[in-house]
C-alpha cells in the first residue's frame, strides 16, 4: 500500500546522508591539502638555511707592512669581531654587513692601521700591503738573502733587499750597510768609496752628508729598498747585516746606533721574498 508519510520520511532520511557524506568528504580532502600546505611551509626554511643571507660578506686578507712583509699576530677589528693574523698574515671574517666600513688593525712595533672598503656580496679582499699597509712605530730595518738555483755552480747567484723606514719626524742618518757571509767575509760595503756612494745616492735619490763621516739621509716619512747585486758561488749559511744610524744631532756628535740582522740564504725561484 502506498503511504506517502513514509516517502517522505524516506527521502529525508537519503538527503541527509549525502549531505553528511559529501561534508566528510570535504572534511578529508580539506586536511589533505592544508597538511601538504603545512609541509611545504615548514621545509622550505630548512632549505634556505642552508644558503648564505644576502646582506652579507665575508673579508679575507693579508696584512702586511709597507713593504710587503707578512705580519703575523696582528688584530684585524671589523665592527665587533676581531680575528688574528696567523704565521701568513692571513685572516678571515664572516658574516659582515654588506656596504661601507673600517678596518682597523694593530700590531706590535708597528702604528694602528685603517683600511676603507666597501663590502659586497660573497669574499672582499681589501689590500693591506704598499701605501695601505702597516708602518712601523721607529726605525725600521729588514734584511732578505735568497738565491736563484739550488745547484752548487756557476749559475748560483745571491740576492738580497735591504729595506729601511723612517717614520720619525726627523730624517735618519745611515753611515755604514755592510753585509758579511757565513765565514764572516764582508761581500757588500754599500758606503766604502765614493764611487759607491755616488752610485748608490744617485739610483736611489739619496741625500749623502759627508761630514764628521759620510752617511745616507733617510728622510721623515722615508723609505728605501736597496737592492743588492748579484753575488757569485754564494757560500751557503746565515749572512749578516750591520747597519749604523744616527738622527742629526748624534751624527755631528759621533754618537751612533747598531743594528745587527741575519738572515739564512735559501732558495727563492721568484727573486721576490715577499711572494709565498
Amino acid at each position: 500500500m502506498y503511504d506517502p508519510s513514509f516517502w517522505r520520511r524516506f527521502r529525508m532520511m537519503a538527503w541527509l546522508a549525502a549531505a553528511l557524506t559529501l561534508g566528510i568528504g570535504y572534511l578529508a580532502i580539506s586536511g589533505y591539502t592544508v597538511g601538504l600546505g603545512i609541509m611545504g611551509v615548514t621545509s622550505s626554511p630548512t632549505a634556505a638555511g642552508l644558503l648564505p643571507p644576502s646582506d652579507r660578506g665575508a673579508i679575507e686578507g693579508v696584512v702586511c707592512d709597507v713593504f710587503g712583509n707578512v705580519i703575523s699576530g696582528a688584530k684585524v677589528e671589523i665592527l665587533d669581531m676581531v680575528a688574528t693574523t696567523d704565521q701568513a698574515g692571513k685572516f678571515r671574517v664572516e658574516n659582515v654587513p654588506l656596504g661601507p666600513l673600517q678596518i682597523l688593525i694593530k700590531a706590535e712595533r708597528f702604528q694602528d692601521a685603517a683600511v676603507q672598503i666597501s663590502v659586497e656580496p660573497g669574499v672582499n679582499y681589501p689590500q693591506i700591503s704598499g701605501d695601505t699597509g702597516l708602518w712601523p712605530t721607529d726605525f725600521f730595518v729588514k734584511f732578505h738573502v735568497f738565491t736563484n738555483s739550488l745547484t752548487d755552480d756557476d749559475t748560483q747567484l745571491l740576492f738580497g733587499l735591504v729595506e729601511i723606514a723612517n717614520p720619525r719626524k726627523e730624517p735618519l742618518f745611515i753611515s755604514q750597510i755592510e753585509v758579511r757571509d757565513p765565514n764572516w767575509q764582508v761581500v757588500y760595503d754599500l758606503l766604502e768609496s765614493e764611487a759607491v756612494i755616488n752610485h748608490i745616492s744617485q739610483t736611489y735619490d739619496l741625500q749623502v752628508v759627508t761630514n764628521p763621516v759620510p752617511a745616507y739621509v733617510i728622510p721623515s716619512q722615508g723609505t728605501v729598498i736597496l737592492e743588492l747585486d748579484a753575488l757569485p758561488q754564494p757560500a751557503k749559511g746565515e749572512y749578516h747585516l750591520r747597519l749604523v744610524y744616527a738622527a742629526a744631532d748624534e751624527h755631528r756628535q759621533s754618537r751612533f746606533h747598531i743594528i745587527h740582522i741575519a738572515d739564512e740564504m735559501e732558495y727563492d725561484p721568484d727573486l721576490d721574498p715577499h711572494i709565498p
